[in-house]
């Protein structure tokens, strides 16, 4: 007996989002998630917390790298913080990967610690932060935001003690 061989599914035209996936999924326009991803690191560049706000939902998901739930005015506090110890903050996106209303990036964050952060007096030091985020955009607004990097790191290259 000759096993049966069915035909590969057609193919799935690129702009195709993820319309006809199980659950009824928002569908989103390929790039538009990717493209509030990056008007989001542009404001963190630009220093703009305001317009960095105005990019999410009201009521999004936000979790940091210690497993901390914030809300939106929590993340206003950790960014102007961040931004405060580090004036000449720079974000920059090394890898993209989109899935729909889903997008991966792998950032370096890196600064100079002008400022008080975690406790410790500016040092003067140069940070290069890893890191990376999952974001979620549904109709053009981040409602999920989780952050993962070595939240020790940071402090490590402040206080110069680097692992041997």
């Amino acid at each position: 007996m000759t096993p049966s061989v069915s035909p590969p599914p057609p193919p799935v035209p690129p702009d195709a989002g993820v319309a006809g996936t199980p659950g009824g999924a928002t569908m989103v326009a390929m790039g538009q998630a990717r493209s509030v991803v990056a008007q989001l690191n542009e404001t963190l560049n630009a220093h703009d917390v305001a317009g960095g706000r105005r990019l999410y939902a009201a009521d999004a998901l936000l979790v940091t790298a210690q497993g901390r739930r914030l809300d939106l005015d929590g993340i206003d506090a950790m960014v102007s913080v961040t931004l405060r110890a580090f004036p000449d903050l720079r974000m920059t996106v090394q890898r993209w990967v989109e899935d729909g209303e889903v997008v991966v990036t792998e950032e370096v964050m890196e600064g100079t610690h002008r400022g008080e952060f975690a406790g410790m007096a500016p040092t003067g030091r140069r940070v290069n932060l890893p890191m990376v985020h999952v974001t979620r955009v549904v109709e053009g607004r981040i409602v999920e935001r989780v952050a993962y990097h070595d939240t020790a790191g940071i402090v490590r290259q402040l206080t110069g003690d680097q692992p041997g």
